[in-house]
């Protein structure tokens, strides 16, 4: 039991490193014009039709330059996000991706998919966003859909002392 608990923090923390290494080595193709880098996001989802708060989650998220994106989140009931991006014109963006849910005690719960619309900032700084997260059960039924805002700030390196 104890070895299941201590796989899924190692594999997040093992993500984030990852995430934070090629982040840096992304920095240079960078620019405020792109959503293309690693972003630290607070992540809201509401009820769609109520408005009532489902959760909060912070997460880090990593727009690469061929049009890919990996997220992962501070929470052990889910898995990493996959998914893809594009630009739709200006400072708009829109992202469509992919995650497990877990159980308590680790077994598939359902798989997420997540579609935002994004808002880059005019300096390339932040973001915000809108969007849906609808969970699948194993037999591909829908059985939720959340309202879901990011907040988000780029990730910069900085640069090492000389």
């Amino acid at each position: 039991m104890m070895k299941k608990t201590l796989v899924a923090p190692f594999m997040q923390l093992s993500m984030i490193l990852a995430l934070a290494l090629v982040g840096a080595q992304t920095m240079s193709a960078q620019s405020a014009n792109s959503v293309e880098g690693t972003w630290s996001v607070a992540v809201t989802v509401v009820d769609c039709t109520t408005g009532v708060l489902i959760r909060n989650v912070r997460s880090l998220q990593m727009f690469s330059h061929d049009g890919t994106i990996t997220e992962t989140a501070f929470t052990a009931s889910r898995g990493i996000s996959v998914g893809k991006w594009s630009h739709t014109g200006g400072k708009s963006f829109s992202d469509q991706f992919w995650f497990f849910r877990y159980t308590p005690t680790g077994t598939f719960a359902s798989l997420a998919e997540g579609l935002d619309a994004i808002t880059l900032s005019s300096d390339g700084s932040t973001f915000t966003s809108v969007g849906t997260v609808q969970d699948f059960d194993a037999n591909g039924n829908l059985i939720s859909t959340g309202c879901v805002t990011h907040a988000a700030t780029r990730l910069t390196p900085t640069p090492p002392n000389k």
